[in-house]
């Protein structure tokens, strides 16, 4: 049970869409967009750009911001997932130390991981589909401000 705050990216290479496949826990064998946790003092700009090359070595065109999505499991979890839409180039391999499969797939492709439930979250086929569909918000739609308080708030830094 927890509180979850993560980002992900719709990240197209040509006319395809990357997953990458889950390689821990009960998560094992799912598929999900390239992913992760929002750190302490990170921005989601900082975390997207920071786990896209993590989890896929490569360098990325960040383009849109797709919407914010909130998942409320039944158990207690909160899951809030911000999601970008980018890119990469045709040519570029992928390769990571977290993960052995990424791959780039068509959408047809990931509807059908969807149907055989190979898919981690719905959000991975809402996010392609909104981001298909035309929402794509400019990167300004999501504003950031690092500061040290807000009024009475202080944040504490790490020793």
């Amino acid at each position: 049970m927890g509180f979850f705050i993560g980002c992900g990216i719709v990240l197209k290479q040509g006319d395809k869409y990357v997953l990458i496949e889950e390689v821990r826990g009960d998560k094992a064998g799912l598929y999900n967009l390239p992913a992760g946790t929002l750190e302490v003092h990170e921005d989601f700009i900082e975390c997207i750009t920071r786990e896209a090359k993590e989890e896929t070595g490569a360098d990325i065109t960040l383009e849109h911001f797709v919407g914010m999505y909130q998942t409320v499991i039944a158990t207690g979890s909160n899951v809030v997932f911000a999601v970008f839409a980018g890119s990469v180039a045709d040519d570029v391999t992928f390769q990571s130390d977290e993960h052995t499969v990424i791959q780039a797939l068509s959408y047809d492709e990931i509807v059908e991981l969807d149907k055989t439930g190979k898919l981690r979250a719905p959000t991975v086929l809402k996010a392609i589909s909104d981001y298909r569909n035309g929402q794509q918000l400019p990167l300004e739609a999501v504003q950031a401000w690092h500061i040290e308080t807000l009024n009475s708030i202080t944040v504490e830094k790490d020793h």
